[in-house]
């Protein structure tokens, strides 16, 4: 599947509705691709594809077809970019670090009526209740992308990494010696 960006979101699709992102049990492996591994006896599996010690769910509970059209046309990058292009001065003088931004920066509800605004030019319909729903998302998806271009790309991910529970949990094994020490000797539970 190396190059081929059709077959590989397929795949993603195929692995979504099988429920293969949201639950551990759904992911299935033939025994041909088991192997273990030489020191510790850890199960893994061969294959060309990935399956972590520790399985997170993605969570799909502030997702929306409204979230999904906005990403999909690529409206919240505009409306980021069109932030930072008419705020930057404003916007530097008042985070004039990227540790005050990250502190501080809100998404304001004139931003959120400018995004309505730009979803109708691209035929977007802006329904309500779906905003709701998914506005915390949209609002951490706009705060990460003003950061990356008032900063710097890592500023990006230090404002969605924040709430990006596969991050979070690894982040978690990694600073806790116990769950790393049971993660090598096989022991994931």
């Amino acid at each position: 599947m190396k190059g081929d960006r059709s077959a590989y979101d397929q795949d993603l699709i195929s692995r979504f509705n099988k429920g293969e992102l949201t639950n551990a049990d759904s992911i299935h492996f033939p025994d041909s691709l088991k192997y273990k591994t030489l020191v510790t006896g850890r199960t893994v599996y061969g294959g060309g594809g990935i399956m972590p010690d520790y399985f997170v769910p993605i969570d799909t509970t502030n997702s929306t077809a409204l979230h999904r059209a906005l990403y999909a046309s690529n409206t919240i990058n505009k409306l980021a970019l069109k932030i930072v292009d008419e705020g930057r001065n404003n916007l530097l003088a008042q985070f004039p670090t990227e540790a005050t931004y990250l502190q501080s920066f809100q998404v304001t509800e004139p931003m959120f009526a400018t995004l309505r605004k730009m979803a109708e030019a691209e035929k977007i319909k802006f329904d309500e209740k779906q905003f709701e729903k998914s506005k915390h998302l949209i609002g951490l998806q706009i705060k990460s992308l003003v950061a990356r271009d008032l900063f710097e790309s890592a500023s990006f991910y230090k404002v969605i990494n924040k709430e990006n529970d596969i991050f979070q949990k690894g982040v978690q094994v990694i600073e806790s010696p116990k769950l790393y020490d049971q993660l090598l000797k096989g022991k994931n539970n």
